[in-house]
């Protein structure tokens, strides 16, 4: 018996357990829309501003962008792709590769990150209304965290359709601000100035794991809006919709993010914003606020399911407030001063993300070819994951630590590609290990 299916208007019942066969309904084409609105946002379009801040000259930064964006949406739609086959959120479905203490480690990374980025974006949403509207820090606030909040506690069906409708409601704003922003904005070559130099193989490295980093702080999120999907869906459309959702909205809003990165956000977002758009500021605010809906929510609904992943014994609408009141509090006393340190801590914080994904995509890809062997316990996912983030820590560039040999490397940060490489690698060598030991085993036995 069914009792949630395609219902919209209903809370959702499930949590991270296995989603029953006959619930399961969806079309791969839900997760172009739900990725492509969660990230048509003014975060995204500020990350683009990262490459020319860093020094490089605008047609490189550009290129960083590009290639950053095509390589980390790949990794995601991986994720999203294992959904259907899982039933469930990806973290709590790889128990089997890290044991159940391996996976309540996993979800408190999970859970800080989320709540985290949650606070990060009301901040920023809070600014935006204030300039809209005449209203108290604070009320702001709390009028910014319930609208978010109804949209998750109602759950996976109606953050699908919110999200169908945002992206086109929000991506026509956005349109209408691409234009503003890039006739306002001077000759492009002329305000750059920087197209005739500023190039350095560390800092286009940089550029580029900073783009692929955003990319791939989805990835612990990425089964959690396809998980409802028939078991006998496509991977490879799921894998489609999910890649061409995520690389068009991000390739596109930092793009636009580093063609204005040359007038500077010194007088701080909203007023850069605000001055960018001239007499078109109110719509663009408007843009701004609307567009933070979609992955606020998306927050508070992923970290409700990491909050039940660590086995505590709460609803997942009840899950998804204490995450809204949570985050709330973490920016309620700061007034948004918060907002930059947090996030470079987030930043920091999201280095776990690049060596577990190596080790879930190992294991998944080896048990596809081999499903009748690849039994690991979890002390081989903690192992490799833990010697990846070791590995990878020397090489890290960020606002709040530099390691020695990315000094050495001109602030090239290659952490992200070795840590997933060294634990995905480590992983799968464990595996083969395990495996070539069972095969001597098994003939042995069948000798006597």
């Amino acid at each position: 018996m069914t009792v949630y299916q395609e219902k919209v208007m209903e809370v959702e019942p499930f949590g991270v357990e296995k989603i029953p066969k006959e619930e399961r309904h969806g079309k791969p084409k839900q997760m172009f829309t739900l990725w492509f609105a969660t990230n048509l946002n003014v975060v995204t379009w500020f990350t683009g501003f990262l490459g020319v801040e860093f020094g490089l000259s605008l047609k490189y930064a550009i290129l960083a962008i590009i290639i950053g964006n095509v390589l980390g949406a790949a990794f995601l739609a991986m994720i999203s792709a294992m959904g259907p086959g899982l039933g469930q959120p990806v973290i709590p479905g790889s128990e089997r590769v890290f044991g159940k203490k391996g996976v309540a480690g996993l979800s408190v990374f999970n859970l800080l990150n989320n709540t985290g980025w949650l606070a990060v974006n009301l901040a920023l949403a809070v600014m935006a209304l204030q300039k809209l509207l005449p209203l108290g820090y604070h009320s702001a606030l709390i009028i910014l965290t319930l609208a978010s909040l109804l949209i998750a506690i109602y759950g996976y069906n109606f953050i699908h359709t919110f999200t169908h409708w945002m992206s086109i409601i929000v991506g026509c704003l956005f349109v209408m601000v691409t234009a503003v922003a890039l006739k306002n904005l001077p000759t492009i070559v002329a305000v750059s100035g920087h197209s005739s130099g500023g190039f350095s193989w560390g800092i286009f490295i940089l550029a580029i794991a900073v783009t692929f980093s955003y990319q791939i702080s989805y990835t612990p999120i990425g089964a959690d809006y396809s998980r409802y999907l028939p078991e006998n869906t496509s991977k490879l459309q799921v894998w489609l919709y999910t890649y061409l959702g995520m690389l068009a909205v991000t390739t596109w809003l930092e793009i636009l993010g580093a063609l204005t990165a040359s007038l500077g956000t010194q007088t701080g977002p909203m007023e850069f914003f605000s001055t960018l758009m001239g007499v078109f500021m109110i719509p663009a605010l408007l843009t701004i606020i609307l567009s933070i809906f979609p992955i606020n929510a998306v927050a508070m609904y992923s970290g409700g399911l990491a909050m039940q992943a660590l086995g505590i014994p709460i609803k997942r609408w009840l899950s998804a407030v204490v995450i809204g009141g949570t985050a709330m509090l973490l920016i309620s006393f700061g007034y948004g001063k918060l907002a930059d340190t947090y996030s470079n801590f987030l930043l920091l914080l999201s280095y776990w993300v690049a060596p577990w994904l190596g080790v879930v995509l190992s294991d998944f890809f080896y048990r596809q070819r081999k499903p009748e062997f690849a039994r690991s316990n979890g002390w081989a996912g903690i192992l490799s994951f833990i010697c990846g983030v070791a590995v990878s820590i020397p090489f890290m560039n960020s606002a709040l630590y530099v390691g020695p040999l990315a000094k050495n490397m001109g602030g090239a940060d290659i952490s992200y590609f070795l840590s997933m490489l060294v634990s995905g690698m480590l992983y799968l060598g464990i595996l083969k290990m395990k495996d070539a030991a069972v095969s001597v085993k098994v003939p042995a036995q069948a000798e006597e």
